[in-house]
């Protein structure tokens, strides 16, 4: 597995209203548009109970799990718990890790490794 580079998730217009399953690299992710219309990353991973979250739905800009609704932001953290209210105070911890993403040539690049946003390639011309 080559870390520490930029990956072709989907095509951007194959990127809409559903949450779309993408595997890389061995892994599986879940790729969708968020609150501000822009792609989001995640592992396809509910911190829950592990449901596949590209099984879910997008609601609100979030993706939500398919099996307790938790609802999830482009940066992989929890925004809603629906059994507890929309005052419940989300722990810290209720998160999934998020992956940098960039729309360019018409497809969503997906950086999978852990260099700092200076450090990282950029992407082939």
């Amino acid at each position: 597995m080559i870390i520490n580079n930029w990956y072709v998730a989907a095509p951007c217009e194959e990127i809409g209203n559903d949450p779309v399953h993408v595997r890389m690299l061995g892994c599986d992710f879940v790729v969708f548009r968020d609150a501000d219309d822009q792609i989001a990353c995640l592992s396809d991973v509910c911190c829950h109970r592990g449901g596949s979250l590209s099984r879910g739905k997008r609601i609100n800009g979030c993706v939500q799990c398919p099996y307790h609704g938790w609802e999830y932001g482009g940066d992989g953290r929890v925004r809603r718990i629906p059994p507890l209210g929309n005052d419940a105070k989300i722990p810290a911890r209720a998160r999934v890790d998020s992956y940098p993403v960039q729309e360019r040539y018409g497809f969503a690049w997906v950086f999978l490794g852990d260099l700092p946003a200076a450090e990282r390639p950029e992407l082939p011309e």
